[in-house]
């Protein structure tokens, strides 16, 4: 038995008679010297390598010539490959680095020679020392307001208050009994007022630290971050010296850590959310003296009483829909809107009736005072209580818990050609090739407006920032805080379309291109239409998948 060929179809049965994709050359003259045939699988295919699945040994009989002996038939085994159906992806590669989404770089505020300094891979918590200049400790809080200023008696601001919460969730926040078992608040008041009694928490603080107890708090003294973060790199050493705004240490903030609700009162307290709970509007938060105080969640305002006679108001619309909400309508009276009337006190009344068979300190009395309520934004979560297990005698401000959200997200970070830019919109779906393969879906959250040149390559295209939100991590990768990665940009795309090994294709003396396709015991050529290659394989037109083709040995 022999091969069979298509005799309308000249094919090159060179050596080199298989296709290269990547030569622009015409394939060479058909070679018919037919004493060169059992060569004839020796093709050699540049730059491609053959797609190991499907590809198989078959034996074909072929007919060969032995100089001036007659022709016989041998047996001879050739390497064959199923076409197949396939998608078929061709990408740009960028290069990317994956990192966490919040991150910070923190700088020094002062002059003077490092001292101390946090290590690369520690996590730095609320009290954490991140670094020392000239032995003067700066201690991590929590707060989105920096330290800009000295702080000292008399200073009024959001940045007091962020100090006086820190000092108050680190336990600089003292109550105590007099001698008949009645509480006394030595404690400051977390209403942004640096007064005597927060200059004592901060003295007190400073002699724990092992510093001058001035009473005084530099802007060197603290580092302010969002919530627990991890020291990502370190950009001094001990020994180093200092200037104000020099980079210091690169963190990756894991969660944001807000201050929750603080006492108005000091005194005997229960606290009665638990952590990771959901607040909704009519949760009594805590009791002071079994006085309750209970949330109402609304993006409103109150600072005033709501009782008989008050202006319409916000405040007096949100504590109706909260009543409301509780089952309290006053008999089907109450209407909800931003008048106080006779339907409102009725069903305040019968709110707080309820409220007085639990606790003795409540007045039923049909209005409601400041401090009955605690406004907290729209799904408020409390976080880890403040207070210890066996605190019970608090003094006013005292920090009862801490909402936290989570920010480990991961983000990746790439560059793209300005002329290029439409390939990477904002929403479009990427993905991004990890070291060791794997590969994770990411999403365009963010691409630059200004575009910017590499100054080591001064010829460059300019390219414009892109950033990438990664929901989520193989575990493989999940403890590394920086990793170089791949971004892979489709540039061209065939779904659905068969495919075979790019070594099945041969070129024919017309400049066409064809497949060797086995039939039982012999092959025969086929022309076929190659289309996109990708990864070694190669989209035809004119054979069905499931065809078995010959590939180069």
């Amino acid at each position: 038995m022999s091969t069979t060929t298509d005799p309308t179809t000249p094919v090159d049965r060179s050596a080199n008679g298989r296709v290269d994709l990547y030569d622009d050359h015409p394939a060479p003259p058909r070679d018919t010297d037919s004493s060169r045939r059992p060569g004839r699988r020796r093709w050699l295919l540049a730059g491609l390598g053959v797609a190991a699945a499907g590809v198989a040994g078959v034996g074909i009989v072929a007919s060969t010539s032995g100089g001036d002996d007659a022709a016989v038939d041998e047996p001879m085994t050739i390497r064959t490959a199923t076409a197949e159906t396939v998608d078929l992806v061709e990408f740009t590669d960028l290069d990317g680095t994956l990192g966490y989404a919040a991150t910070s770089t923190v700088t020094a505020a002062a002059d003077g020679l490092l001292t101390d300094m946090s290590a690369i891979g520690t996590t730095l918590e609320r009290g954490d020392v991140a670094y020392a200049v000239d032995g003067r400790p700066a201690t991590v809080f929590y707060g989105d307001v920096p330290l800009y200023r000295e702080l000292a008696n008399g200073a009024e601001g959001d940045d007091v208050a962020l100090l006086e919460e820190n000092l108050a969730a680190l336990g600089y926040h003292v109550a105590e009994l007099d001698d008949d078992g009645n509480p006394v608040d030595e404690g400051f008041v977390v209403d942004g007022v640096f007064d005597d009694a927060t200059t004592d928490a901060v003295e007190r603080w400073q002699d724990d630290l092992g510093v001058e107890a001035t009473g005084v708090v530099l802007p060197g003294d603290v580092v302010m971050l969002a919530g627990p973060s991890e020291v990502t790199d370190v950009a001094a050493d001990i020994g180093d010296r200092t200037t104000p705004g020099a980079p210091l240490l690169s963190v990756n903030q894991s969660a944001v850590v807000t201050a929750g609700p603080a006492t108005a009162d000091g005194g005997e307290i229960e606290v009665f959310v638990t952590d990771g709970q959901e607040i909704a509007s009519g949760d009594v938060i805590h009791a002071i003296d079994d006085v309750p105080v209970t949330a109402i969640v609304a993006d409103v305002e109150f600072d005033r009483d709501l009782g008989d006679g008050v202006d319409p108001g916000n405040d007096v619309l949100a504590v109706e829909e909260m009543l409301a909400s509780l089952g309290y309508d006053a008999d089907g009276d109450l209407v909800v809107d931003e008048t106080f009337d006779d339907a409102t006190a009725t069903a305040i009344d019968d709110w707080q009736a309820d409220l007085a068979n639990t606790f003795d300190g409540v007045d039923v009395d049909g209005r409601i005072d400041v401090e009955d309520l605690l406004v907290l934004e729209p799904g408020t979560v409390a976080g880890d209580l403040a207070l210890s297990e066996d605190e019970t005698i608090v003094a006013s401000g005292t920090l009862l818990w801490t909402t936290t959200t989570a920010t480990t997200e991961r983000i990746v970070t790439t560059s793209i050609p300005v002329a290029d830019q439409d390939q990477l919109p904002v929403g479009a779906e990427v993905i991004v090739e990890l070291p060791g393969g794997e590969e994770v879906t990411a999403v365009v959250t963010e691409v630059a407006t200004t575009s910017t040149i590499d100054p080591t390559r001064p010829d460059a295209e300019p390219e414009l920032a892109v950033e990438l939100l990664v929901p989520t991590v193989p575990e493989s990768v999940a403890g590394f805080a920086e990793l170089d990665v791949t971004v892979k940009l489709v540039d061209e795309m065939a779904t659905g379309v068969t495919a075979v090994p790019a070594s099945a294709l041969v070129a024919t003396g017309d400049g066409g291109y064809a497949v060797e396709v086995v039939d039982g015991g012999s092959t025969s050529f086929v022309a076929v239409e190659p289309g996109m290659f990708n990864d070694g394989m190669v989209e035809v037109e004119g054979i069905t998948p499931g065809t078995e083709v010959v590939v180069a040995s």
